[in-house]
């Protein structure tokens, strides 16, 4: 059991444990890879230039080892001609090759040991990129340093070759690493969200900067089309024109961040030429085809309106920042309300940054011409001032536009709810509104009514109406009796008045009949039961009750 855990316990790999020989074998791997394809490419150039221009191989070690070095921005000292400024795109595509080889050394080393990147691989992954071109270039400072004894070379300042060398290939290892690591790494070591997001915008305007350069470059070669033409001629033939037309394509970088910078306001020296948005002195320039895009002078009254570019490119990064800002508020994240300006001015910064170090290299000392670049300081101030100004504006305006629509919104959709609820309501109870009314009779109701025909007074009640009226009322009850029964024939259809077409005999003869009911019952006292006591009179004795009169009862 013990020995089971041992095992167990030695198959793991800790972060202080060797390097395991799948590892290493990566390791090396991106050692020798990018170094040795290039070593190789600038070999086969080399020879084949060489054996072009039928020139012997003597010097081809020191061609071979300067061109390494210039590769890598290492200042070039030949037959007393200083050469700073060399070509950046070949650099560029080195910068890449090695991000991708630091890249995919990462990817191995994560699946390897199915866990993140720690702190040692990472470093280890960038020694070893880093270790494979420091060898050549100390090899390539003593090969010219021997071949200087023979050949109009002077060997460069080692610490400043090692210097350029180091810089390129630790950050086409960062970049390599960071593409992987850089997010994680971020939330663990706690960066701000705003200084993170700054990254991506940054990029955007470096890159717009460029892009807008590349079309004014490419504007001015079709305006000095005839000159191009003319430098290219001067090649001496179909190589000379080639090799010129080459050169030309390798040094496009340079002029795509000169013009950048003079697009930005800053200023371009080369030599004694002058060039900026505002003035323009000509003067001699190399006989290199791109060079045809520095106009002669002096400058054109519309140049100044280029400026709109580098405004144009502020003004996209603010939408861009107010863009993710507003995405991040609607997926529910905490955005504070700076966040947007201080992602605006960190993005800024770092596109200024990045400008101004690439103006500077870009520069250099070029022989009898001296310092030949861009204003590298200026440019840089220029990029964040228009990134930074017009980007925070931008920005601020879209987020206050965005807040203003919300709360319209917002307020239309509180009103819709209303009334929709005080529709609902209504629909719900449709009587609230309208008066209460008294029920009518349900004709249930009426049919009963109808089926039980007039009020019949009950004798109580007659009673009572003959003991208030006396006599003179029973006739005039009786006679308001006979009005109603002859209206109620009437409104039945009836003749109700006597002697008329139609009469009824029978009703005649029954209101007469009532009529000498009503006077016998008026001349009898006792007749219609009512005692002078109920008429008001004092009560009679049984002594003084008229003859033939029945004594009351009880």
């Amino acid at each position: 059991m013990t020995s089971t855990l041992g095992r167990s316990d030695r198959r793991t790999t800790p972060e202080g444990n060797p390097v395991e020989p799948e590892q290493l074998r990566i390791l090396l791997g991106t050692a020798a890879r990018v170094p040795a394809v290039t070593l190789a490419l600038i070999a086969t150039l080399v020879v084949t230039t060489m054996v072009a221009a039928s020139s012997d191989l003597t010097g081809i070690y020191a061609a071979i080892a300067g061109s390494w070095l210039a590769l890598h921005q290492v200042t070039l000292t030949i037959d007393g001609v200083a050469l700073g400024v060399l070509p950046l795109l070949p650099t560029a595509v080195l910068v890449w090759l090695t991000a991708r080889a630091a890249r995919s050394a990462t990817d191995a080393f994560v699946a390897l040991g199915g866990r993140p990147l720690d702190r040692r691989n990472a470093s280890r992954i960038a020694v070893a990129t880093l270790a494979g071109p420091t060898v050549i270039t100390i090899v390539a400072l003593i090969v010219i340093q021997d071949a200087a004894s023979v050949l109009p070379v002077v060997t460069p300042n080692p610490a400043a070759a090692l210097a350029w060398v180091t810089a390129l290939y630790l950050l086409g290892a960062g970049l390599g690493i960071g593409a992987r690591t850089w997010r994680p790494l971020s939330v663990r070591y706690g960066v701000p969200n705003w200084l993170v997001a700054a990254v991506r915008p940054a990029a955007r305007a470096v890159l717009g900067m460029f892009a807008a350069a590349g079309v004014v470059t490419v504007l001015g070669l079709l305006w000095s089309w005839t000159v191009v033409g003319d430098l290219i001629g001067r090649g001496g033939g179909v190589t000379g024109a080639l090799g010129l037309t080459v050169l030309s394509v390798l040094y496009l970088p340079n002029v795509l961040i000169g013009a950048a910078a003079v697009v930005a306001g800053s200023t371009v020296q080369f030599g004694d030429v002058t060039l900026s948005l505002f003035e323009a002195t000509g003067g001699d320039l190399p006989a290199l085809p791109v060079l045809a895009v520095i106009p002669p002078g002096p400058a054109a009254p519309f140049w100044p309106v280029l400026l709109a570019v580098p405004a144009t490119v502020g003004a996209l990064l603010g939408r861009y920042v107010a863009q993710r800002h507003l995405e991040a508020r609607a997926r529910g994240e905490y955005v504070s309300s700076t966040d947007a300006a201080l992602t605006v001015v960190a993005a800024a910064a770092l596109a200024g940054a990045t400008s101004a170090l690439a103006t500077w290299v870009a520069g250099g000392p070029l022989g009898i011409f001296g310092v030949v670049g861009g204003n590298w300081w200026l440019a840089g101030v220029l990029v964040f001032a228009w990134s930074g100004l017009l980007g925070l504006v931008t920005s601020q305006l879209l987020l206050w536009r965005e807040h203003r629509l919300a709360a319209a919104e917002a307020a239309r959709a509180s009103a819709a709810a209303e009334e929709s609820a005080t529709e609902t309501a209504a629909a719900e109870n449709p009587d609230d509104d309208e008066p209460v009314e008294e029920a009518d009779a349900t004709p249930l109701d009426e049919a009963k009514a109808l089926e039980a025909g007039p009020a019949t007074p009950t004798a109580d009640v007659l009673e009572a109406e003959i003991v208030e009226d006396g006599p003179e009322g029973q006739q005039d009850a009786a006679d308001a009796d006979a009005a109603d029964a002859a209206d109620a024939a009437g409104d039945a259809g009836a003749p109700a008045v006597a002697g008329t077409e139609g009469e009824d005999p029978a009703d005649d003869e029954r209101v007469h009949v009532a009529d000498a009911e009503l006077e016998d019952a008026a001349d009898e006292p006792g007749g219609s039961g009512v005692t002078e006591q109920d008429a008001g009179a004092p009560p009679e004795r049984n002594g003084d009750l008229p003859e033939g009169a029945a004594p009351p009862k009880g």
